[in-house]
C-alpha cells in the first residue's frame, strides 16, 4: 500500500513581491513560483497589458523582491 503526499513541491519555492508601474499608476502583485523564469512568464501572462501596449510598445516598468517560501 502506497502513500501519496499532496500538497509537497519538489523544490523550495520563493514569493516575488512584484511593483509594477505603468502609466503614472503603481500596482503591487505576489507571484510564486520557481524561479526568476517562471516568474517572469507569470508576469507577462498576468500583468503583460501594463507593461506593453497592443502596437508592442513598452509602457510600463516592473521590480520585484525574492523571499523563499519556508
Amino acid at each position: 500500500m502506497g502513500f501519496d503526499i499532496v500538497g509537497v513541491h519538489p523544490t523550495k519555492r520563493k514569493r516575488y513581491i512584484i511593483t509594477i508601474e505603468s502609466n503614472g499608476d503603481t500596482q503591487q502583485a505576489v507571484i510564486v513560483a520557481d524561479d526568476t523564469e517562471e516568474m517572469n512568464w507569470l508576469l507577462k501572462k498576468l500583468y503583460g497589458h501594463l507593461l506593453v501596449d497592443r502596437d508592442g510598445k513598452r509602457i510600463g516598468n516592473f521590480r520585484f523582491e525574492e523571499n523563499e517560501l519556508g
